[in-house]
């Protein structure tokens, strides 16, 4: 009896710690109880050759890759011609590679590629490679585009490019692009829906006027050939963004209420703004008049080697409504004394310091009485500061060094207490500065590192 009892009571106890059931199907298995659409959609999102490889996975899969919507980008020719001879479509995106001229029979391998069924309302195109001139038969695939990507070719110059219609298309990118003045305003002409554009090392304009009712987001960047940016008419227009602009360039924009975001102003750029005239001239801005404001531009990124208080009140005048301020290549030479020039200024209040500017952010920073100046003037004046980052070179950032920063930028005594001050390590510059497709011209804040 008691052998009985100490048994059953033995059973109950390891009953009560019974090993967990295992885990449901994971891996494909579990995936492929989903819906169809939502397993094409999957398949559209890898790269060609996985998304051809999801074949071998189960049954479940074999039918998926010829019905997903072809997403192909492939680098070998050979491949590219079977796959476009056994999809039957639809296509999202095609990126198609450089064969180089030597190719054999290059052109007669394009067309055909452009002209099978499997690329019927196509969405993405990212043709690159040295196409001089674009060929003709890819026209075919331009009024269903929604996304386009020409780099390294040529668009001929000749009336029927201006003919190049794209209807549908939102975002264009243009990089390392021959094309003339006339051809590119026709092109752009031809894109009623635009809504991003990136101008990457284009050749062969030197003026470019932009005139459209649905375009938000303009990017220019690396380019020696155009001299002159004219924004024309562009109602919807909120971000002209300038990465990297070596050349001298001139900007002006007209007629742009929208305009929230501009940047980088560099050293080589002259801009406009309605009735406001800035200057740069040996690395300094000069400001023509400060009697207009531009009131709609709430970000604004400087690229400059010279920048003294003086001038960052005049840009702080010039954009009232400035919310986030960004400076990169601080020149360790500035002369950033409150002298009696500037406190006669500070007697006129700066509606940007006392309602609206919340972030400031810069680039190079390294803690000598030129920068701590400089730092000290939004420290003590920055009513609605909320975040002042300091990004310094790997050298400048010990603990003791940034403890004798703040000490030295009088923290204790920041007007807006609720605002965070961080100093952080140099890596690189700004991601701005590697920006390649249309697309990435939207992140949320393009210009912080």
């Amino acid at each position: 009896m008691g052998i009985t009892t100490r048994a059953r009571g033995k059973r109950r106890k390891l009953q009560g710690h019974q090993t967990p059931p295992p885990p449901p199907p994971c891996g494909a298995a579990q995936i492929s109880l989903l819906p169809d659409d939502a397993l094409r959609e999957i398949v559209t999102r890898l790269p060609s050759n996985d998304a051809a490889r999801t074949q071998l996975l189960s049954s479940r899969w074999r039918h998926l890759w010829r019905s997903a919507p072809l997403n192909l980008d492939l680098r070998d020719a050979g491949d590219i011609s079977r796959v476009l001879a056994t999809h039957p479509g639809p296509a999202r995106r095609f990126a198609v590679p450089d064969l180089g001229s030597s190719f054999p029979n290059r052109r007669a391998t394009l067309d055909a590629w452009f002209a099978a069924p499997a690329l019927d309302n196509l969405q993405e195109l990212e043709l690159m490679g040295s196409y001089r001139p674009l060929p003709p038969s890819a026209a075919r695939l331009f009024p269903t585009l929604r996304v386009a990507v020409f780099s390294r070719c040529s668009f001929p110059d000749d009336p029927a490019a201006a003919a190049f219609c794209f209807p549908r298309l939102e975002q264009l990118t243009l990089e390392y692009v021959a094309v003339s003045e006339a051809t590119l305003h026709g092109v752009l002409a031809g894109c009623a829906a635009l809504d991003c554009l990136l101008l990457r090392g284009v050749r062969g304009c030197r003026r470019l006027s932009i005139s459209s009712p649905t375009i938000r987001v303009v990017g220019v960047c690396v380019t020696r050939a155009l001299k002159e940016l004219i924004v024309e008419d562009a109602p919807r227009l909120e971000r002209l963004l300038m990465p990297e602009v070596w050349q001298l360039l001139r900007v002006s924009v007209i007629s742009a209420p929208k305009l929230e975001a501009l940047g980088w102003l560099s050293n080589h750029c002259t801009l406009e703004i309605g009735t406001i005239a800035i200057k740069c001239s040996i690395g300094e801005f000069h400001f023509d008049s400060l009697t207009t404001v531009a009131r709609g531009v709430k970000v604004l990124a400087l690229d400059i080697d010279i920048l003294s208080l003086d001038m960052a009140i005049d840009f702080m005048r010039c954009f009232p409504s400035l919310e986030k301020l960004y400076i990169r290549k601080f020149s360790h030479k500035c002369n950033n004394v409150w002298h009696q020039k500037m406190r006669h200024k500070m007697l006129d209040p700066i509606e940007c310091l006392d309602l609206n500017l919340k972030k400031v952010e810069v680039s190079g920073y390294c803690g000598n009485k030129s920068h701590i100046d400089f730092a000290m003037f939004f420290v003590l004046n920055g009513r609605v500061l909320e975040l002042m980052r300091l990004e310094c070179g790997t050298r400048r950032n010990d603990r003791k060094w940034i403890e004798n920063q703040k000490m030295c930028l009088k923290l204790d005594n920041m007007v807006s207490k609720d605002a965070e001050f961080h100093f952080t390590r140099r890596t690189s510059w700004n991601y701005f500065t590697n920006v390649r497709r249309a697309h990435e011209l939207l992140i949320a804040d393009p210009f912080c590192t």
